[in-house]
C-alpha cells in the first residue's frame, strides 16, 4: 500500500516537470520569418531613352608640338656677360638671348685680318710682276693659293664669324624653356645645350587615325580637343598625311590650335575628335542599355516604377555612347536599366535609381 502512494506520486511529480519544461520551451523559442514570403529588390539604375541624332566623331590621342622650337647652343665657349635664359621668360624677336665676352674672340679676327692683309700685299706684288713680265694670262686662283691670301681669306671670314657667334638671338618670339640656371660671368662651352626658345601661341598635334577612317576627314574641319584637365580647346585640321603606316594601318592628321596663353604645354597630351556625320532613328539610348543573353541582344525597361521587362532589340547604329533604334515597344521617354541590371530577370521587382 505504501509502495503504491509513493509510484502515485513519483508519476504526478514526473507529469507535473514535463508540462512545466514544454511550458517553457514553447515560450522561450523566438519567432522565426519565413524566408520565402521575403521579397528582396535589387538595387537597378536607369535613364531616360530620348529621339536625339546619333552624332559620329573619329576619336584619338596626340602629342602637343610647337609651331617653333630651336636649342639655344653657343657655337664657341666663353664667359657669360649677359642672357635671357630664364625659365618661363618671354622674348621678343632679336632679343638677346645670349651675349658672351668676345675680347678673345675679337683679337683673333684683328690677328686673322692683319694675317690676310699681308698674304694680299703679296699677291698684289706677285700679280704686278706676272704682269710686267707680259703672263697677265695666268690663273690668278692658283696664285691666291701660293701666295697664301686664299687661306688667309678663309680664316679671317672664319674668325669674324665667331665674333659673331658671341652674341646669340631671338629669330622668332617665344618662352625659355631652361635646362639648368645659367649665371652671368659662368663659363660656358661650345656646344653645350642651354635650353629651348619655345614659339607655342599656335601649337600643333599629330593624331594617329585608322586607315579604315581617314577617308572621312578633310583639310578644314574643325577638332574639339580636350586636355588631362578637361579643357576644351577647337583647332582646325590643315594636313593628312598621304601616306598609312603598314605596321599600325594609321594615317596620320596634323591639327592647328591658337594657343595665346600657352595653356597647352609643348609634350602634353590631348584627346581630340572630329565630327563626320549623324543618323537619326525611332529613340536613342545610351549604349550601357544594351546586354546578350543567349546570343541575342535586349534591354530591360521600367514598369510602374517597380518592375522590369526584357525586350530584344536589334541596334540601327552606334557609336561608343549611343545606340539607335526602332522597336514598336520602345518610345522616346522610356526608362531603361544602365548599370547594376546584369543579374536581373523578366518581371522582376528591383528598387530603381536614376542616372543623375
Amino acid at each position: 500500500m505504501k509502495r503504491q502512494m509513493i509510484l502515485k506520486l513519483l508519476s504526478c511529480l514526473l507529469i507535473t516537470v514535463i508540462l512545466f519544461t514544454g511550458c517553457k520551451s514553447e515560450k522561450e523559442t523566438p519567432d522565426t520569418p519565413d524566408l520565402d514570403s521575403v521579397e528582396i529588390r535589387p538595387e537597378v539604375v536607369f535613364d531616360v531613352a530620348d529621339d536625339e541624332p546619333l552624332q559620329f566623331f573619329i576619336e584619338s590621342r596626340g602629342v602637343v608640338q610647337p609651331l617653333q622650337r630651336i636649342q639655344i647652343t653657343p657655337r664657341i665657349g666663353g664667359f657669360v656677360e649677359q642672357h635671357n635664359i630664364v625659365e618661363g621668360r618671354l622674348v621678343q624677336e632679336g632679343e638677346i638671348l645670349l651675349k658672351l665676352d668676345d675680347e678673345e674672340w675679337v683679337n683673333q679676327e684683328r690677328s686673322a685680318y692683319n694675317e690676310y692683309q699681308r698674304a694680299k700685299n703679296e699677291f698684289d706684288i706677285e700679280s704686278r710682276l706676272r704682269n710686267a713680265n707680259g703672263s697677265e694670262n695666268q690663273d690668278q686662283s692658283l696664285l691666291r693659293i701660293t701666295t697664301g691670301l686664299a687661306e688667309a681669306e678663309l680664316a679671317w671670314e672664319r674668325a669674324k664669324l665667331n665674333v659673331s657667334y658671341a652674341i646669340l638671338k631671338a629669330p622668332f618670339t617665344g618662352r625659355i624653356s631652361a635646362k639648368e640656371v645659367v649665371s652671368r660671368g659662368a663659363y660656358v662651352t661650345g656646344g653645350a645645350d642651354l635650353g629651348s626658345l619655345i614659339d607655342a601661341a599656335t601649337v600643333r598635334i599629330r593624331f594617329d587615325v585608322l586607315e579604315s577612317e581617314i577617308d572621312n576627314l578633310d583639310e578644314g574641319m574643325a577638332v574639339e580637343l580636350s586636355d588631362p584637365g578637361g579643357t576644351q580647346y577647337e583647332g582646325e585640321i590643315i594636313a593628312i598625311s598621304p601616306e598609312v603606316n603598314p605596321d599600325t594601318k594609321t594615317g596620320q592628321v596634323l591639327v592647328e590650335v591658337e594657343n595665346n596663353e600657352y595653356d597647352l604645354k609643348t609634350g602634353m597630351t590631348v584627346d581630340g575628335r572630329v565630327f563626320v556625320r549623324s543618323q537619326e532613328a525611332k529613340v536613342r539610348m545610351p549604349r550601357e542599355a544594351l546586354l546578350e543573353r543567349d546570343g541575342r541582344t535586349l534591354v530591360f525597361r521600367l514598369l510602374n516604377n517597380e518592375e522590369v521587362e526584357w525586350i530584344y532589340v536589334d541596334p540601327v547604329a552606334m557609336n561608343s555612347n549611343w545606340v539607335l533604334i526602332d522597336h514598336p515597344e520602345i518610345e522616346p521617354g522610356d526608362t531603361l536599366a544602365v548599370d547594376q541590371h546584369f543579374s536581373i530577370s523578366h518581371q522582376q521587382k528591383v528598387v530603381p535609381l536614376f542616372v543623375n
